[in-house]
């Protein structure tokens, strides 16, 4: 009978001989009457074991006069005549010595169990019955050892369920990493939420935790068999080493075939570039060490000149300086032809980095063979797990592996590594296309910039990880709506251009930057955040400072802002100037500029549509052409989308209900389109919203209750970022608004419980709303919260619950009023001295906007008059900074960020006396008389 064997495989820390282990126990003596571990790392070790295991079966100390080979073959026949079932377990194999340890025959029956790191069996080489590939645990499975490990009351309570979690996907669900966690924690008594913050901390800080005191290193093991199995693979292969280097700086899954055939590419470039700057250098010291000779000898030849005798003193003077000077004049001659030799030679190695850097899918057949070879070497060690053709690699196998190069080496694997993604990475925010595939790319760029935020990179490649960061968090936005993440990638974006303090003020870096800040505008406004959005908008144009497209979109962003805030005039003027700038950049003859064109301007036109339904009352008639000019121009599937949306709801507005669902049915299948299987988008959900609002005008409430209620749930995923562990209502108007939605579909439906039950937790979110922040729309929607909540409690019959609501709202009424009259007596002494900053500057730029276009004021008294204006502004600027958070603050803020962008344009007049009144309105507010004598100079 044939031995029977099984090999199970896995890397370092995955737990291969704790199951075999298990299974030892598990089927002793039921299944075997002799077990046999053998330490097989090395042949020493296999035959110091065996050693020992024929004293055991002679019960007579081994014989040390014997060969190896009769050792083995005496331990061969013992067993092949044991008359009991054994089972022989080769623990940890480095190689294929072990096999001639092996019986050929099994006597009456012979199991063996090989635990290794390599995986042979995909490759063709094993000769076993079997392979068992053992993996690391699922997130469920991590979760579950923890809180069978670490102490029933170290897992308690949601705070802690959570932070298990997210220790789990840390330590990549590695089982050696959880156990070494759980130990930890039991013995320390530490609750697991407490753990996570000291391991967080230690691994900023490059440290580990302490462990009965002594430094315990999660990535030990995983080091120890790197230790062993890289030289074997260097051995083999070089290039799979280097590859295994590289893969430790891009994110740990989504590994393919053609990312390695890139990073291939990129190292061949960086390495050819490396070699000619070297070259260039050695030419440059030959050409030193020749120019120093050639000096020496004019020096000595001068001198000897001079030596001569007195008497042909005046030749031999003159001799020595025409001497010393043709040298010179040669010397400086060959220095500068051959700097620009050198120059022409390393501008053209930059030209051919770049342009290899630059072509995508092209690449040779050394690429190709060696991509293949790696990955096979990879698998065969089990350092790289593959899938449907997807690989991973182990976080802490990374962790360990980017612990390994010097400092020089990180930058030079870094910069393969950028320069690899650049020339893959295609995203395009307006062609969907490029989504899907960069999608696929998006963890491998943010674990690689966030591995370049602390290395010190020319110009250009920080500019050009910078932009990898930017994109990397657009995309995050717009297609995976993961705001705090696309927020995380636009700052490590924006800190990377603010390293480079010496050349903040070059060009690219001003563009970058404004760049930046414009995309980090957008984020926050999607989170609700529009005092933070609008102070990124500023500073953006600022820095752009230029009438080009960035001007542009980011006077648009201004007015979406505006409208969110209900300042209607000052949204419009935004908006039409930035159409004006846009006309004047036309270019029919470039046909990618035309339609990026009538894209923005399409974006424009629907944003001044949505000003005309937001006025009262409002001008539909007119909303609905602009939608539809807007839709004419438009050619994205998400723009359409968002303008048919748009329509619908001007369209029930008016009572064309048939036409707004044919619409809504159009917008949610452009929406599904555009994010394939991410059905939770916050466009899906707008969607949902007006279907909603369209069931309840044709009284379908079922349908109603469906939409709103899935609308509902996709804003709770979207916005799971502002929710607390004790609520699972994310603190967000959009999801107080859904849920009065509910609440009134539910009131008419009679389901008055549930009714209330969606009042309160709408109640919840707006008092938390108001904490924050004092607005209109927040009192308003308390104010209305409270009414249905009356009306609900009296269906139900509970007069004293209706009672207590409506002494609620008498309360809130009473004292919003009384904060309104005694908001000038509560103001602090510096919001005192901003607000007549804010005055005198008001002011003045009343005066300067009148009188701008006054033929009858001499051109010297209206210079004097803004540089006056700018300089008040830059006082109030320092006022700013120092006053107290409020609305005075706020408000001075927005005035003075206006007047600085208006005061210098054409058609400043407009929009920098809308700023005037709104901040009259506020100082208003406050009990300051304000009156507006100047109209005009007489």
């Amino acid at each position: 009978q044939m031995v029977v064997k099984v090999e199970v495989a896995g890397m370092g820390g995955v737990g291969k001989s704790c199951l075999v282990t298990e299974y030892c126990y598990r089927h002793y003596p039921t299944e075997y009457g002799l077990i046999i571990w053998l330490n097989a790392e090395t042949v020493d070790t296999l035959i110091t074991d065996y050693r020992q295991l024929l004293a055991d079966l002679a019960n007579v100390d081994a014989d040390m006069d014997k060969s190896t080979d009769e050792l083995v073959g005496e331990v061969k026949t013992r067993l092949f005549r044991s008359n009991v079932p054994w089972l022989l377990v080769f623990d940890n194999i480095e190689n294929s010595d072990w096999k001639k340890f092996v019986p050929n025959g099994a006597g009456m029956r012979g199991h063996v169990l090989v635990t290794t790191r390599h995986m042979e069996v995909e490759s063709g080489t094993s000769d076993s019955d079997g392979t068992l590939s053992l993996g690391c645990f699922h997130t469920s499975e991590a979760i579950e050892l923890l809180r069978r490990s670490a102490g029933s009351h170290n897992m308690e309570g949601p705070s802690n369920a959570a932070s298990a979690r997210e220790l789990s996907e840390r330590l990549g669900n590695l089982p050696l990493a959880l156990s070494m966690a759980a130990a930890y924690m039991r013995q320390c008594d530490v609750q697991c939420s407490e753990y996570l913050d000291r391991y967080a901390a230690s691994e900023k800080h490059g440290q580990s935790l302490l462990h009965r005191g002594k430094l315990q290193d999660y990535s030990l093991t995983v080091a120890s068999s790197l230790s062993l199995i890289l030289p074997k693979i260097e051995e083999e292969n070089r290039t799979a080493s280097e590859v295994l280097h590289l893969l430790s700086y891009m994110g740990p899954d989504m590994i393919t075939k053609p990312l390695l055939r890139h990073l291939l590419n990129a190292k061949a470039n960086v390495d050819r570039c490396i070699e000619e700057e070297e070259c260039e250098d050695a030419s440059k010291y030959q050409f030193s060490r020749k120019n120093v000779s050639f000096m020496l000898c004019g020096t000595i030849l001068g001198g000897a000149a001079l030596a001569l005798p007195a008497v042909h003193t005046r030749r031999a003077w003159h001799v020595a300086m025409l001497t010393m000077t043709a040298t010179s004049i040669l010397f400086l001659s060959k220095s500068r032809a051959k700097n620009d030799k050198l120059g022409e030679k390393s501008e053209s190695t930059r030209r051919r980095m770049k342009k290899s850097i630059s072509v995508s899918g092209s690449f040779s057949a050394f690429e190709y063979e060696q991509s293949d070879l790696s990955w096979d070497i990879l698998k065969s060690f089990s350092l790289l797990s593959v899938k449907e053709g997807k690989g991973s690699v182990h976080r802490l196998l990374q962790q360990a592996m980017r612990s390994r190069p010097s400092e020089e080496g990180t930058l030079y694997y870094l910069k393969i590594c950028v320069d690899a993604l650049t020339s893959t990475w295609t995203f395009k925010p307006e062609e969907i296309k490029s989504w899907k595939e960069s999608l696929q790319l998006l963890e491998h760029v943010k674990s690689v910039v966030a591995h370049s935020q602390n290395c010190h990179f020319d110009a250009q490649y920080t500019l050009n990880i910078s932009q990898l960061s930017k994109e990397a968090g657009v995309l995050s936005a717009m297609a995976l709506n993961a705001f705090v993440e696309a927020h995380a990638s636009l700052e490590i974006s924006l800190k990377l251009l603010d390293s480079r303090t010496n050349l903040a003020n070059k060009p690219e870096f001003r563009k970058a930057r404004a760049e930046a800040l414009y995309e980090l505008s957008k984020v926050h406004r999607y989170q609700g955040q529009y005092d933070d959005a609008n102070r990124c908008l500023t500073d953006s144009l600022a820095l752009n400072n230029a009438d080009d497209c960035l001007t542009a979109d980011a006077l648009h962003e201004l007015g979406i802002l505006e409208v969110k805030r209900h300042n209607l005039d000052s949204a419009a003027s935004f908006l039409q100037r930035s159409l004006q700038i846009r006309n004047s950049l036309e270019d029919d003859t470039n046909i990618d500029h035309r339609t990026n064109t009538d894209s923005a301007a399409s974006s424009t036109l629907h944003q001044l549509a949505a000003i005309h339904v937001a006025r009262k009352p409002p001008s539909l008639e007119k909303a609905k052409t602009l939608l539809q000019e807007a839709l004419s121009l438009s050619r994205q599937i998400g723009q359409r989308a968002a303008t048919l949306k748009q329509l619908a709801r001007v369209t029930i507005r008016q009572g064309f209900l048939d036409q707004a669902e044919s619409y809504l049915g159009q917008a949610l299948e452009l929406y599904l389109e555009l994010y394939g299987d991410n059905k939770l988008h916050i466009n899906v959900a707008a969607v949902k919203f007006q279907q909603g609002a369209l069931a309840v005008q044709r009284e379908q409430l079922d349908d109603a209750w469906r939409s709103f209620y899935e609308c509902l749930r996709i804003r709770r995923h979207v916005y799971a970022y502002a929710a607390s562990s004790e609520d699972t209502n994310p603190i967000h108007l959009e999801v107080s608004c859904v849920l009065h939605e509910l609440a009134s579909v539910g009131f008419a439906q009679k389901r008055f419980s549930q009714s209330m039950e969606m009042l309160k937790a709408e109640r919840t979110i707006l008092e938390t709303l108001e904490e924050r922040s004092h607005n209109e729309r927040i009192y308003q929607a308390r104010f209305t919260n409270l009414t249905w909540s009356i009306k609900c409690a009296k269906e139900m019959g509970d007069d004293k619950v209706a009672t207590q609501f409506s002494n609620e709202r008498m309360a809130l009424k009473k004292s919003t009023g009384q904060k309104s009259r005694e908001k000038p007596h509560h103001l602090h002494s510096d919001s005192v001295t901003l607000q007549q900053k804010a005055m005198e500057c008001r002011l003045l730029a009343r005066k300067f906007a009148l009188e701008k276009n006054d033929s009858k004021i001499k051109l010297t008294e209206k210079l004097y008059n803004h540089e006056k204006l700018l300089a008040r502004l830059e006082e109030l600027g320092e006022e700013i900074k120092t006053a107290s958070p409020g609305p005075m603050k706020q408000a001075a803020t927005q005035f003075r960020d206006s007047l600085l962008l208006w005061v210098d344009q054409p058609g400043m007049r407009s929009p920098v006396l809308t700023a005037c009144d709104r901040l009259r309105d506020v100082l208003r507010a406050y009990g300051v008389q304000v009156n507006d004598s100047i109209t005009s100079r007489k």
